[in-house]
């Protein structure tokens, strides 16, 4: 498959579930489930399965996400301060700055259902909802990881900038996936050696993180990809 036919599939997957926490995604809450030490003298570990997350642009990087989290095994008798500081730890190891963590499988299918919420649906999610938590992970990060962010998201920042004006440049003219390619392609050919050496992983690797941290930024950014991604909704 050529670069240009890849990216293309990749924009159409990126573009058309952007929007953050209203589709039900695929999972399998009964698997995969992770185990991790919570400091917590009354719940020494606890079990927990991120159900979907979210890279999203922030002034120090892209490392950060916000993401949906079932923990299967919270005791019941932890107060506040013991939950923030159990969900806090899920968040740092996994680089959440949000996380909306629920008690239930049926609680999360029904924070993504589509329809309408019943009454009992409404009673029941509000009974099954652990925390909605924002969290500062940049002061968890070493001066280096932080060093390491700086100089990815201002590479990011910089071709999406360039990026940006070719495209509204030709505002009046009809915007589509392919016409982001266009603008993008040459851009990613032009930096390749750079965007290895910011990323610090193999071409395959680097290009993918790559294509999608510039996506992100120019959605977030670039008023024509911003307002053609959430027409797609």
């Amino acid at each position: 498959m050529n670069f240009k036919k890849y990216l293309l599939i990749f924009l159409f997957i990126i573009l058309s579930t952007k929007n953050f926490g209203q589709e039900k995604p695929e999972f399998n809450c009964g698997n995969g489930f992770e185990i991790i030490e919570t400091e917590i003298e009354s719940q020494k570990t606890v079990s927990f399965r991120i159900i979907t997350s979210q890279k999203i642009y922030t002034k120090e990087s892209f490392e950060f996400s916000e993401g949906i989290v079932l923990i299967s095994d919270l005791n019941e008798n932890l107060n506040s301060n013991e939950i923030v500081k159990t969900v806090a730890t899920i968040g740092v190891k996994k680089k959440l700055s949000k996380i909306i963590a629920f008690k239930t499988c049926k609680a999360v299918e029904i924070y993504f259902k589509k329809a309408k919420s019943t009454k009992e649906e409404t009673d029941y999610l509000n009974k099954n909802i652990i925390i909605e938590l924002k969290l500062d992970i940049n002061k968890s990060l070493s001066r280096k990881e932080k060093k390491k962010n700086k100089k990815k998201r201002d590479f990011i920042e910089s071709i999406g900038i360039e990026i940006c004006e070719v495209l509204s440049k030709n505002e009046t003219e009809k915007f589509s996936s392919e016409k982001l390619s266009n603008a993008m392609v040459p851009k990613l050919s032009e930096n390749v050696e750079k965007m290895m050496k910011v990323y610090d992983l193999s071409f395959e690797e680097s290009s993918d993180l790559f294509m999608k941290d510039l996506t992100l930024y120019l959605i977030d950014n670039c008023k024509i990809v911003n307002k053609f991604t959430y027409k797609q909704e």
